[in-house]
């Protein structure tokens, strides 16, 4: 008898057992009553210097699960949303009627990939329930090393290739090799500053970067850049666009020009101006909208090399300072454009 109940007494302790720490399809399914240490944040199986944790709960597992990534995913998020803005704000920029946006987007792309890669590497370590309440927990986590290792190579591939466009900002003969070579390494810029970032958030030992500073070819871009003269001619003449045009141009660190004289592009704007009628005919709000055709041609070449195409509309309660609103927004958007597109244009030509 005594043989039997110690039978039974093993058989239900190695039940027990294999139900506290279940192996699901996607990490272990801890069933038991106890509160897992993890839930709060901290785990002492998963220390925070080895590991990015993550913790979700939801009414169901899988949901827990996908938030426990999200978690650990933030972190990275920022980088996949600059890379989808650098490819939205390329769309219309056009070259030889062929767009520019097939290869405007290359460092963005490594950057979706390189996030992408990280992302994948998280996995999903453990899941409980609370019997009190049925809530699911799940704990999500990234190995720091292994996704340390994949940044450092990306951010030792993008130094190399910054110091390859350093030497050929210096042994650049004209401006418009000099800042075709300098967009190129601004792009690359960001790229490393979003890699460095993230890199001091994944953490480990040891200097994650090849280049002591990066402010010496910083300088030199904006150097660059700065020495490109643009001319811009606005048909018919239009003082507050062009005025417009030239203060945001300033403002982004590009020489303005009135005279073509010396100039490395030109940029003609044919815009239009034009009223239209409030949608409610109880409105009282006035409204003009303007529309330009912008086209860069290359000074010492004689060639156009892009064009793209911007509008506005703006109201106001009377009719000439909706019109001078307009013009203004106009003037504004041609010249970020304008800033866009040459900017595109070089870091991919």
């Amino acid at each position: 008898m005594m043989k039997k109940i110690f039978l039974i007494l093993v058989s239900l302790f190695l039940i027990s057992c294999s139900a506290a720490a279940k192996k699901g399809g996607d990490g272990i399914i801890n069933s038991s009553s106890r509160m897992p240490d993890w839930v709060n944040g901290a785990s002492a199986s998963y220390p925070s210097s080895a590991y990015l944790l993550g913790v979700g709960s939801a009414d169901d597992l899988d949901s827990a699960r996908d938030r426990a990534r999200g978690e650990i995913s933030k972190i990275f998020s920022a980088d996949i949303q600059a890379a989808s803005t650098v490819f939205e704000s390329e769309r219309t920029v056009s070259s030889g009627g062929k767009s520019a946006t097939e290869s405007a987007t290359g460092a963005a792309t490594d950057l979706k990939a390189i996030s992408k890669k990280t992302l994948e590497g998280i996995e999903i370590a453990e899941s409980w329930q609370d019997k009190s309440s049925f809530r699911w927990y799940a704990l999500a986590t990234l190995e720091r090393a292994k996704i340390r290792r994949i940044y450092s190579e990306k951010l030792a591939e993008t130094e190399e290739q910054l110091s390859l466009y350093e030497k050929q900002i210096d042994s650049a003969t004209n401006n418009m090799d000099r800042a075709m070579a300098a967009l190129k390494a601004k792009s690359l810029l960001k790229t490393k500053d979003s890699l460095e970032k993230d890199l001091k958030v994944i953490g480990g030992s040891g200097s994650f970067s090849g280049m002591e500073s990066s402010s010496a070819i910083r300088t030199k871009v904006e150097s660059a850049i700065a020495a490109l003269g643009v001319y811009v001619e606005v048909s018919p003449a239009n003082s507050r666009i062009s005025t417009e045009i030239t203060k945001t141009l300033i403002s982004l660190g590009m020489r303005v020009s009135e005279s073509s004289d010396g100039m490395d592009i030109r940029v003609r704007c044919q815009a239009e101006m034009m009223p239209f009628q409030d949608p409610s005919l109880k409105s009282r709000w006035k409204w003009y909208a303007g529309e330009a055709s912008v086209n860069l041609t290359d000074v010492k070449a004689g060639k156009e090399f892009l064009s793209f195409n911007a509008s506005a509309k703006e109201a106001f309660v009377s009719e000439a300072g909706a019109k001078a609103n307009a013009e203004k927004s106009l003037g504004r958007k041609i010249g970020k454009g304008i800033n866009e597109a040459i900017e595109n244009y070089f870091e991919n030509k």
